[in-house]
């Protein structure tokens, strides 16, 4: 019987403690599940924290209107020269601005403008080396409500709000135009930017042979230079000039930087100055081989008005003030097929005949620049 009694005492002892450690593991578990959730709106509450610093630390969020730019390069003076009255007209509006060069790289900028995104832009100016290939990052970004302006002419492969600059094709016109007016004959070769570049560097092409298309001129290549590259248009050169010779009536570079290149190899088979070379961007340098004879011409583009009068349009039709008066009254084509306002720059063909005034008087360059005294 004392065994019986001691059996159902120990039973009850090992249910007794048992149904403790139940009871433990229970709140144990409670506690750890009020542990976690405290955990989890301490980390809330630290995420939001952090978030909220982020915003506070983030540019444009005092209110300003922030403005992110993708610049293609600054491998050319114009580019720096232009990124740098973008951001003055930036600052004397008010407005704050994020930037990214891509070194003419479409996929980084094209990275580069869904970081500035991130970064709570409202609007974007993009200078892009290859227009077609921004259509769908164009989209995405008016699909976020940013305000899209292309640093350029477009003809409706991209959505933009607003673009401005010059017209490429006018300016490819105007490159070859002395030369035209010159009444040159012969063999001709052109020489083209980057072909990635898309529509804008086919307009500039475009440009320059209908200019000539009025002379006795022989169309003896086109050739496309990857990246710009002045070491490329040399070599096209130097093929012509083997091929051709004396017969070369002028070789068309697109720039003022292959242009160069171009000249080397003439200057090499001596005929710089006999064979015609035009240009644009009125790089100094080139305005000092107008002086010498060995260029002819080139377009000078006034990259303060340009850059000037993209960024307060742009601005302005954010804000809702925009007026015709403001733009000039000219449209370009979004993708959508609606007309947008263009803010046009004209481009300026520069010679020896009006170099002074143009460049010097224009304070572009200073008399001792270009001329050494």
């Amino acid at each position: 019987m004392k065994k019986i009694c001691a059996m159902l005492l120990a039973v009850i002892m090992v249910l007794s403690l048992a149904a403790c450690s139940s009871s433990k593991t229970s709140e144990s578990i409670s506690t750890e599940g009020k542990t976690d959730e405290k955990t989890t709106e301490a980390k809330s509450e630290k995420s939001e924290e952090k978030t909220t610093e982020g915003k506070s630390a983030a540019v444009g969020d005092d209110g300003k209107i922030l403005v992110g730019v993708a610049w293609k390069t600054l491998q050319e003076q114009r580019w720096v020269d232009e990124l740098d009255i973008v951001k003055q007209v930036c600052d004397e509006m008010g407005v704050e601005m994020i930037y990214q060069v891509s070194d003419n790289d479409t996929q980084k900028m094209i990275g580069q403008i869904e970081n500035m995104l991130t970064q709570g832009i409202d609007i974007l100016i993009c200078c892009p080396s290859e227009l077609e290939a921004m259509a769908n990052i164009y989209q995405e970004v008016h699909d976020a409500g940013v305000l899209v302006c292309n640093y350029e002419m477009c003809y409706g492969d991209v959505y933009i709000d607003i673009c401005g600059g010059l017209d490429n094709y006018e300016v490819g016109k105007a490159i070859t135009k002395p030369l035209a007016d010159a009444k040159i004959s012969g063999d001709v070769g052109f020489i083209g930017g980057d072909a990635s570049g898309g529509t804008t560097q086919f307009d500039f092409m475009k440009g320059m042979k209908d200019s000539l298309a009025d002379c006795d001129v022989n169309e003896i290549g086109e050739q496309w230079s990857t990246m710009w590259d002045a070491a490329l248009a040399q070599g096209f050169a130097e093929n012509w000039i083997t091929q051709y010779g004396d017969s070369l009536a002028a070789i068309c570079p697109m720039n003022d930087g292959m242009a160069a290149g171009v000249i080397k190899a003439l200057e090499s088979a001596g005929l710089a100055g006999k064979v015609l070379v035009c240009g644009q961007d009125a790089e100094l340098t080139a305005c000092q081989r107008i002086v010498e004879g060995t260029q002819y011409s080139t377009v000078y583009k006034n990259s303060a008005e340009a850059a000037r009068k993209v960024v307060e349009c742009t601005i302005k039709l954010y804000k809702e003030e925009l007026t015709e008066e403001d733009y000039g009254g000219a449209t370009a084509l979004s993708s959508d097929g609606s007309k947008v306002p263009f803010a046009a720059v004209d481009p300026i063909i520069v010679t020896k005949d009006n170099l002074d005034e143009v460049i010097i008087d224009g304070g572009v360059y200073t008399h001792e620049e270009v001329y050494g005294n």
